[in-house]
């Protein structure tokens, strides 16, 4: 009977232990019937003066096309009003096109889904902004004045009051800053000013957003890419030569968003191609991919593949 009952609590024991292994093991693939999270892809792109003042722009929105945004931002709008750009962005698969204005340079935001505008603000600023809302994100598509601090000062209130009443928030555009993450590659390369013996920069015009609590996608996620000014475009009229378009090379365009998007932030990247982007504008375009967060999944039509 002992015999028995030891064979029996060996057997129970080994039974256990299996099922116990089998339960620990992790699953080696996704579940397919798992719902994916959705993205959105995103571009913000200073077109220097609307692609070279219109003389670039059927390539420029070829490239757009293959990229196939679902939001885009732009600076330097010259050229064209609100009703041709939303002829123009169907050209890279847009219904939905707004512009801050339509005189000096304007900024927009193209969607493919509808747009809310919230506030094209002119009055007080030298460019200035447009704060709209598509699939679910407040969008504040900027362009700075290098010298006018107040400028970032008040957007990055304006944008940090929606994140804190629980709102996505999204600021890109052209800052015409520096930023304290490029430290090292603005000394080395000459940015800095040079007073009783320091080497000075000045981060205000993102540190408005960096204090706030907006995170720098490119900063966080090509932390070694460090221009996105100075393209071959500024050849001849601005620069000679493709070493005096290097020497100015620097970051100064940002994607700056609310913590809850740069926790679902798969990649963001500044496209640098010389023999394409680099032709069509002055600056090169910043693209990143966000997941959504989850209280705005339901409501939002689903995002170009």
């Amino acid at each position: 009977m002992r015999t028995q009952s030891t064979q029996f609590q060996v057997a129970m024991t080994s039974f256990v232990l299996v099922l116990g292994v089998q339960a620990c093991k992790a699953p080696t693939t996704a579940d397919p019937a798992q719902p994916q999270a959705p993205t959105i892809n995103v571009i913000n792109w200073n077109t220097y003066h609307l692609f070279d003042h219109r003389a670039k722009i059927e390539p420029a929105t070829q490239w757009l096309a293959e990229q196939a945004p679902d939001l885009l931002a732009l600076q330097e709008m010259l050229h064209i009003n609100e009703l041709g750009l939303q002829e123009l962005a169907k050209s890279w698969g847009h219904e939905y096109a707004v512009m801050h204005k339509e005189k000096g340079y304007p900024v927009a935001l193209t969607s493919s889904a509808p747009i809310e505008v919230i506030e094209r603000r002119v009055k007080g600023f030298h460019h200035g902004y447009l704060h709209a809302r598509t699939r679910g994100i407040d969008v504040f598509v900027v362009h700075f004045w290098p010298s006018k601090v107040g400028e970032a000062v008040q957007v990055s209130e304006a944008a940090a009051a929606l994140m804190e009443a629980g709102k996505p928030v999204i600021v890109m555009g052209d800052f015409n800053g520096k930023i304290r993450f490029d430290e090292a590659y603005l000394k080395e390369n000459g940015f800095h000013i040079q007073e009783d013996g320091s080497a000075l920069l000045d981060y205000r015009l993102t540190d408005a957003f960096l204090d706030r609590g907006f995170v720098e996608l490119v900063s966080e996620h090509s932390p070694d890419q460090h221009y996105t000014f100075g393209g071959p475009a500024l050849i001849p009229r601005w620069a000679k030569t493709m070493e005096e378009v290097r020497s100015r090379r620097r970051r100064i365009d940002f994607i700056f968003v609310s913590p809850d998007l740069a926790a679902g932030c798969k990649s963001a990247v500044v496209r640098t191609d010389d023999e394409r982007e680099g032709l069509h504008s002055d600056h090169y375009p910043l693209q990143c991919v966000l997941e959504l967060p989850n209280e705005d999944r339901e409501q939002l039509p689903q995002s170009s593949p």
